[in-house]
């Protein structure tokens, strides 16, 4: 079987977006459609950013505090106005940057000396202003592990600073000084839960100390928040909330080989919320802002003790977009559900991270051009987008993955699963299982090509379904999901961070009332990535990941979906 990239066919990048979006926030009925003219994905919808508006009591120095108004400088304060402002992605792919000074965000950069970001990025740290020059810098996480600071100016003579082997790490975040020395320091944590610090120096050049271990069991929290000072004793601190909803606060200490006191718990309830993010303005204090499933932004105002007070809404509409220096884990991938229906159309619906789905948009031209035997959607095998690749073998028994014909006698294999960066080098990788029951692993280069297989074994033709699109199991690697045709017991195979898989898991009976089972991805906003499933009388059902190896309890969220005969 070749593995090669040899000639690419063709297919045409659509473009074609919806033009209502105030239709993308009903449930999804499969027949909703918008037609768009290609054989490939849509690309981003058109997005309008939402609006939030900050109580004029916590803005900058009008905000009473023991410490006096400027004695700090907040990470991201682009306008100056001593408040930290968001730094959101949205659903178009396109960057934005929300004032408090006005209610609307603005495309990035706006006019300010901001510093650059690429097209693609898997995460955005928040350092402050490394160089000292009024600025706030940031570190961006490639797809492919690498770590890179971008200042907001260029320094002539001065490297570019940027480290690779980063994808170790499932969470990067900066808590504030908390080494006593005055200069922002950088924590990572391990799929294991082991945290690592890495003390700031304040160079551009090379603005991190090397690693130090610093604390282990992290990996209880789904939200590590970088929180800056929350209790005013000029370290910085930590907020850590676990899958259940239960709040955590380390303060900082000062002391770099032991830098978090021992936890508190301050708070319960918090589960609700998918996306935890620190806010710091110039008097000192620390505020949360949480965004919960249904859209709406919160603020719980600091009481610069480590304590929070009773939530303020902000704004609703914010499903969708990705806030930046956010706690939870990032994910990177896929976005997407693509039904294969029977007439042999490819339907397209984008998730909304509300847990629903858009209306369709149809994936046009002539299938039977292609004689389409076997498809999938694969997540990250391509490292310069964030959305799935569409994976395919032609009636030649030719593989194509995103136009890249792979090469030929594809056609022995009966099940392709592409979950995400298996061998954690970066680089999403792609599964097939043969007609005689062997599991492949198939080693992604990033740009769509594939590396030599590894058979991971024999007897997988018991199960009739392996979906995964990312992490279930809220250690930030991507699991494989199988079901046993014979008892419908659903099997969890969790990510180990090499050429295959931990011991499985049961995660239950009764999977086989769903004719179809597909993972779209992350679909409401918490990183990780669930499930759908289609029973016979055509409803789709949504099952969200939990972050400890299970599911949530199904929510239905479409009907009519029996028009379909395939899901990826």
């Amino acid at each position: 079987m070749g593995t090669s990239k040899a000639r690419t066919r063709g297919l045409a990048v659509v473009v074609a977006v919806s033009a209502c979006m105030a239709a993308l926030s009903v449930p999804a009925a499969a027949g909703d459609h918008e037609r768009g003219p290609g054989l490939v994905k849509p690309g981003p919808p058109h997005w309008t950013p939402p609006t939030a508006e900050l109580p004029s009591a916590v803005r900058g120095s009008a905000r009473a505090g023991v410490r006096a108004a400027g004695s700090v400088t907040p990470r991201f304060d682009v306008d100056g106005d001593g408040v930290s402002d968001l730094l959101i992605r949205g659903l178009d792919d396109a960057m934005y940057v929300k004032r408090w000074q006005t209610g609307h965000a603005e495309t990035y950069p706006p006019s300010y000396n901001l510093p650059f970001l690429p097209d693609v990025w898997k995460d955005v740290i928040e350092p402050g202003d490394i160089d000292g020059d009024g600025v706030p810098d940031l570190f961006v996480l490639t797809p492919d592990g690498t770590l890179t600071l971008n200042p907001s100016k260029v320094y002539l003579g001065k490297k570019e600073w940027k480290q690779s082997g980063w994808q170790k790490f499932n969470k990067i975040f900066v808590p504030g000084d908390v080494t006593g020395d005055g200069r922002n320091d950088l924590m990572a944590r391990t799929p294991s839960g082991d945290l690592y610090l890495y003390a700031g120096t304040g160079k551009v050049d090379a603005p991190l100390a090397a690693s130090v271990k610093v604390g282990y069991g992290f990996g209880l929290f789904d939200q590590l928040t970088g929180a800056g000072d929350m209790n005013g004793d000029g370290y910085g601190d930590v907020v850590a909330r676990t899958p259940a909803g239960d709040l955590y606060f380390y303060a900082g200490t000062g002391d770099a080989s032991a830098p978090l006191k021992a936890r508190v718990q301050t708070g319960s309830g918090w589960g609700n919320y998918n996306q935890i993010l620190a806010l710091d303005n110039s008097s000192g204090h620390v505020d949360l802002i949480a965004r919960d499933v249904s859209g709406t932004l919160w603020m719980f105002p600091g009481d610069d003790k480590g304590g929070l007070g009773a939530r303020v809404q902000l704004g609703t509409g914010w499903q969708g977009a990705t806030l930046v220096n956010t706690g939870g884990n990032p994910f990177f991938g896929k976005g997407e559900l693509i039904g294969w229906d029977t007439t042999d159309t490819l339907n397209y619906y984008l998730n909304l991270g509300n847990g629903l789905l858009a209306g369709r948009l149809l994936i046009d031209g002539d299938m039977s051009g292609y004689g389409l035997t076997k498809l999938s959607s694969a997540s990250s095998m391509e490292s310069s987008s964030r959305w799935s690749t569409l994976t395919l073998v032609r009636s030649d028994g030719h593989l194509e993955i995103g136009g890249n014909d792979i090469g030929g006698g594809w056609n022995v294999m009966t099940a392709f699963a592409g979950i995400g960066d298996i061998d954690n080098d970066g680089k999403g990788d792609l599964l097939a299982r043969d007609s005689g029951g062997h599991l492949y692993f198939y080693p992604g280069t990033g740009t769509n090509g594939l590396g030599a297989r590894t058979d991971l074994g024999t007897g997988w033709n018991a199960l009739d379904v392996l979906v995964g699109s990312g992490d279930v199991t809220g250690d930030g690697l991507p699991d494989l999901l199988a079901r046993a045709s014979s008892t419908g017991h659903l099997w969890l195979y969790p990510g180990a961070q090499k050429t295959g898989f931990g011991a499985r898991v049961d995660i239950g009976a009764g999977w086989n009332v769903y004719d179809k089972i597909a993972s779209p991805g992350d679909m409401n906003g918490d990183g990780l990535a669930d499930l759908v499933g289609v029973d016979a009388a055509g409803d789709l059902w949504r099952y969200d990941a939990d972050g400890a190896g299970k599911f949530h309890t199904k929510v239905k969220i479409g009907t009519g979906w029996n028009m379909h005969k395939a899901l990826y």
